[in-house]
């Protein structure tokens, strides 16, 4: 599992701790990865509500986003076994094994925000389940 980041800053630690970690996983023939990105990054960008789209991600996010590009191409370019899970806005808070997975990058409903705690049930639900590999399911609420 891989949920590396930093802050809004210029910064390829997504991109190149990936990389190393897709790497050592190859040379070691372990199979599944499970990578947290972000809603927003590639298809998903339709997913976010208007003032996330036209304002916080291309002035305040542009280059935390850029390397999450960056991080997903080498995800997908590698011979592994993956899924890359796009959340929106991570925040503190309690699990509650209550969310959505899997929808539309159509779907406007969906809200802006989850813990951290649901993220990771999702994710650790992941290593065992092939519903989404190869694919970059979103998870919130």
């Amino acid at each position: 599992m891989c949920a590396i980041g930093t802050g809004a800053g210029r910064s390829t630690l997504r991109e190149e701790g990936t990389r190393n970690i897709v790497r050592a996983m190859e040379k070691a023939g372990v199979q599944r990865l499970i990578c947290q990105s972000s809603m927003g990054v590639g298809d998903s960008r339709t997913n976010l509500g208007f003032l996330t789209k036209y304002v916080i991600v291309p002035v305040f996010l542009r280059h935390a986003f850029a390397d999450h590009e960056r991080q997903e191409a080498v995800v997908k370019e590698s011979t592994l076994d993956w899924i890359i899970v796009r959340p929106p806005h991570l925040k503190d808070g309690p699990w509650t094994g209550t969310y959505r997975h899997g929808f539309p990058t159509t779907d406007t409903e969906i809200q802006g925000k989850i813990s951290r705690a649901d993220v990771a049930d999702f994710m650790l639900k992941q290593l065992a389940d092939t519903t989404y590999l190869h694919q970059t399911p979103g998870v919130s609420y």
